[in-house]
């Protein structure tokens, strides 16, 4: 006597791979998706270096700005608290890093930065959405 065993299939919702709005994903869209990733990894990592045999604070910046970018995307997007902090985290070090960058190339544009930090607290703080 033989017992079957079921396959699980890309209908059951348990086992199949779902993309971010919950819908199924065949397997040719997960390689896609994949190669995707892929690619833009690469080419952001080529533009990157591009702009670092330019000149390294070049390269340097861009990477902050692309740090606190992706922190404030992850932090705004983002349902769990430690995915909330995880964004704040690396928002605040790109925008460190940046500041400290600024201050090295030119001190004013390094006073500049936090001034514009400053500012930007200060409007968050006097208006009604942050309460």
């Amino acid at each position: 006597m033989t017992t079957q065993r079921t396959q699980p299939s890309n209908d059951d919702p348990v086992v199949a791979t779902t993309d971010i709005t919950g819908s199924v994903l065949p397997d040719a869209k997960i390689g896609r998706e994949a190669l995707g990733l892929l690619l833009l990894s690469f080419g952001v990592l080529g533009g990157l270096g591009a702009l670092g045999a330019l000149h390294w604070t070049a390269g340097l910046s861009a990477a902050l700005i692309g740090l606190c970018a992706s922190g404030v995307l992850v932090r705004r997007n983002s349902t769990r608290r430690w995915q909330q902090d995880a964004g704040a985290i690396a928002a605040f070090s790109g925008y460190a890093g940046l500041t400290a960058v600024l201050f090295y190339l030119l001190p004013p544009l390094g006073w500049l930065a936090v001034s514009a930090l400053v500012a930007a607290v200060g409007l968050w703080m006097s208006s009604a959405e942050g309460a």
